[in-house]
């Protein structure tokens, strides 16, 4: 009576639906593939994701030291237009090859420490290729499982209108499923094979240079060696989570994050110098450590290209990326100043959830709770921007004055009065303006030279003339001076009446 009456709860009114009646069209697959991504570089971030899980279970089975990395590679076939993913991961046995990678939203996952929960990471590849095969092996079996997937075929019953079949009928008709021999007891892994991969703009699923460079980003990966705040943010971010990083290797070259002390930008002169860290730590609802970020200080020379991989304060959780670097533009009141900006926060609220595509969290009020107190964090970002423009302003503003009056005081002439006014004047005006200047070192550099040049002009002795300022240099500071704009006309007159 007990079962009956749970199960009458389920239902609003009348019968609950026989399980039976209800039927899961083709179409879903659709959905979870091409539908489900926006880009078509996000299915190495899934496979990535599936590895590093698969990784951490063989860690937790003992077939990794604690501090042992686990190994991800990809590998390019370009003649036969193919790539395989393969991690040292613990694998799934041949017993569960089957159910497991067959299932679709029905993730044994879901409720563990994983990334991944939905169980329908491993399907993004169905839609680029010709055909997926996944190939598997746990420890200790002597069995290598192989599932794969006509990709060709499924696509044409996707284009039937004539096939009636729902979910399970397609997957039995394009599915196949084999065993071979291992040599090798003791090994243990999983591999992703994409065969003969669709033709994109700029072949884009095998352009080994974009793959890297978005892995970089989103992935997993330890910090370069060039950066050398990497071992300071590893040991913070360790006091709340475990961090051990998989070595990522694509066409046999290690992949490192993005960051280092000096980036130079595309194409010009320019660089980012980053001179320090700075940590922050958010708290979750109930005071407990939500989140712990870091932002790099540097120059805030301008707004910082997207090519360089670093712009923008970016999400991750379990040490992936959530979203583009533009995820948080909504918590400044002026979004670019998130594009001047370097830095990471990273989640570690389970009830902070990310979406299905991972391009944002799920809407909650634990989101929303570290939203709010990302909003003054963004604002002391938009200051310093604001500060460091200034600040650059006034440093050209005074080294152009520093360059006329070095420049006038070698020529050896004589000066004629209004000259030297002049000259006297751009001093005084650069002196107030070097006081913006927010780096104290060239502050006082600045500072010491103009002292040197007023010094310098005042045992200039000058030749006759009238002792003022260029009239239009009066003007100006009149005009920023006096508001009353009679006064400031009378003010002219006066001074034009003076020098005459």
């Amino acid at each position: 009576m007990k079962a009956v009456a749970e199960k009458a709860s389920l239902s609003p009114q009348g019968q609950s639906v026989d399980a039976d009646s209800i039927r899961i069209g083709k179409d879903i697959i659709e959905i979870l593939t091409s539908g489900m991504y926006t880009s078509p570089v996000t299915i190495y971030r899934e496979y990535i994701q599936n590895a590093i899980d698969s990784i951490d279970t063989a860690r937790s089975h003992g077939l990794f030291t604690e501090s042992e990395r686990g190994k991800v590679s990809i590998v390019f076939d370009h003649p036969a237009r193919s790539v395989t993913i393969r991690d040292t991961g613990v694998g799934i046995s041949r017993r569960n090859a089957v159910p497991v990678l067959l299932a679709m939203g029905a993730s044994p996952k879901r409720g563990t420490q994983a990334r991944g929960f939905r169980g329908v990471g491993r399907l993004s590849g169905l839609a680029y290729c010709r055909e997926l095969e996944f190939r598997t092996k746990a420890h200790g079996e002597d069995k290598i499982a192989s599932v794969t997937w006509n990709c060709r075929a499924l696509r044409e019953r996707l284009a039937d209108n004539a096939f009636r079949g729902d979910l399970r009928r397609i997957v039995s008709d394009v599915v196949s499923v084999s065993n071979e021999r291992s040599e090798d007891a003791a090994d243990h892994f999983f591999e992703v094979r994409l065969k003969d991969i669709a033709r994109l703009r700029n072949d884009l699923l095998l352009n080994e240079r974009v793959i890297s460079h978005y892995l970089a980003q989103v992935g997993p990966v330890p910090f370069a060696p060039e950066f050398s705040f990497g071992a300071a943010i590893e040991q913070r971010l360790a006091a709340n989570s475990p961090r051990i990083p998989i070595d990522l290797t694509v066409a046999g070259e290690p992949v490192y994050r993005p960051y280092r002390d000096e980036i130079a930008f595309p194409t010009t002169s320019d660089k980012v110098r980053i001179d320090s860290i700075e940590f922050l730590e958010f708290a979750d609802v109930d005071g407990g450590t939500g989140a712990v970020g870091w932002l790099a200080h540097h120059d805030h020379v301008r707004s910082l290209p997207y090519t360089l991989g670093i712009r923008g304060v970016r999400a991750r959780m379990g040490d992936l990326q959530i979203g583009e670097s533009t995820l948080f533009d909504d918590a400044f009141k002026e979004s670019r100043f998130n594009g001047w900006s370097i830095g990471e926060v990273h989640v570690f609220d389970r009830r902070i959830v990310p979406n299905a595509r991972r391009d944002n969290f799920e809407i909650n009020h634990h989101y929303y709770n570290l939203l709010v107190q990302l909003g003054p964090v963004a604002a002391k970002i938009t200051q310093r921007c604001r500060s460091a423009s200034i600040s650059r302003n006034a440093t050209q503003s005074v080294q152009i004055v520093i360059s006329e009056v070095g420049a006038r005081l070698k020529q050896k002439q004589s000066f004629d009065r209004a000259e030297l006014s002049r000259l006297k004047s751009a001093v005084l005006r650069a002196r107030t303006k070097v006081k913006k200047i927010t780096q104290p070192e060239l502050r006082d550099q600045l500072e010491k030279r103009l002292d040197r040049y007023k010094a310098a002009l005042a045992k200039v002795s000058p030749k006759r003339g009238a002792a003022v300022v260029a009239f239009d240099e009066a003007e100006s500071l009149v005009s920023r001076v006096i508001t009353n704009r009679e006064q400031g006309r009378k003010l002219i007159e006066a001074l034009r009446r003076l020098c005459s």
